[in-house]
């Protein structure tokens, strides 16, 4: 039995799209996408301190050996904890706790830690009318996760102004034909992408599934504007005879080779990026970003070797009816006007 080709599977590919794509949005309706890598619901114990801490002896360390101690006396004990550097001078320990931490023991371990930081880091000169001023600021408050859905949708609509730029200069050099099917497969890319990453529930940060559509967007344009210069250079040695369905099948063959080495290229210089954040941050969320964004590479792969063929076909087959009617019409006018100038 004889395996169907690629290029007349249109409607499983429309099938497999559908679904990928309806789940996603109704998962996404329901649940949104999963942000618990940006910044869990939760309780926030912040140790804020200045140059003295830091040039001190030992001194952050100290600092973060009160903090641990005061957890411990207090039965409480936190998720991740961050040294981070405030604008100017000094620098804050972060320390980030279930919703559940108890507000007494919260309490409690501010007041012991800010004792420590007051005997230790005391002000030598500070006398009784000149009250010695505190080099340490704790406290501790409730976080929630945020939302970016303003910044996601002008991200949205930046991604959208440069497909829209994209497909013009596609219909321009290739014909209103490929920009529409670059236009149907750019949206398809994106929406699969995203679906796909609604569906699989991958804890990502809250910007990511903006970055997502936009790598979608690009390397969707990207590997259609590759099958549309393969396919013009094929339509031009081949006879008007051949069938559109016929034409992008041998076209889309010579375009398999450039479609993998582009989309290998833009995976490897996500390896790269990876890489880089694994070694300059310990942030899940951040170290999967790139990773995630391999989605949509492949999205496009299957989409401008599979679907975008395939859907292509009816598109062809109309311009060039409607291009050889247009052609017979123009001719019998043209010839009309010569004999009534011949007359």
């Amino acid at each position: 039995m004889m395996t169907k080709r690629p290029i007349k599977m249109l409607p499983i590919w429309i099938a497999i799209s559908s679904v990928i794509i309806l789940a996603g949005i109704i998962l996404f309706a329901l649940l949104g996408f999963n942000t618990s890598a940006d910044r869990n619901d939760g309780k926030t114990f912040e140790v804020e301190y200045d140059v003295e801490v830091e040039i001190a002896e030992n001194g952050i360390k100290m600092l973060q050996d009160a903090c641990e101690a005061a957890f411990k006396t207090n039965g409480i004990s936190y998720f991740t904890q961050q040294d981070a550097k405030t604008e100017t001078v000094g620098g804050k320990l972060i320390y980030t706790f279930s919703a559940n931490t108890s507000d007494t023991a919260l309490g409690q371990a501010k007041a012991a830690v800010e004792s420590f930081a007051k005997e230790t880091f005391a002000d030598k000169d500070a006398t009784e009318e000149n009250e010695d001023i505190p080099h340490v600021y704790v406290g501790y408050h409730v976080s929630y996760n945020k939302s970016f859905t303003e910044s996601a949708w002008r991200g949205a609509v930046a991604v959208a102004v440069g497909a829209v730029v994209a497909l013009v200069y596609v219909a321009i050099r290739f014909g209103i034909g490929s920009a529409l099917t670059g236009l149907t497969l750019c949206v398809h890319d994106v929406l699969f992408a995203l679906g796909i990453l609604a569906i699989t529930r991958i804890p990502v940060l809250g910007f990511v599934p903006v970055i997502v559509g936009a790598v979608a967007a690009f390397s969707s344009l990207l590997m259609w504007l590759i099958q549309c210069m393969k396919m013009r250079e094929s339509f031009k040695n081949q006879p008007e005879t051949v069938s559109a369905e016929e034409a992008i099948e041998l076209s889309s063959k010579t375009a398999q080779k450039t479609i993998y080495f582009a989309a290998a290229g833009i995976a490897i210089a996500l390896a790269i990026f990876t890489v880089a954040l694994a070694i300059g941050s310990g942030s899940i969320g951040a170290i999967l970003f790139p990773l995630v964004c391999i989605i949509p590479v492949g999205v496009s792969v299957y989409s401008s070797l599979l679907f975008g063929p395939a859907l292509h076909v009816p598109v062809k087959t109309a311009f060039d009816k409607f291009k050889s009617k247009h052609k017979r019409r123009f001719g019998r006018a043209k010839a009309e006007k010569k004999q009534e100038e011949k007359a």
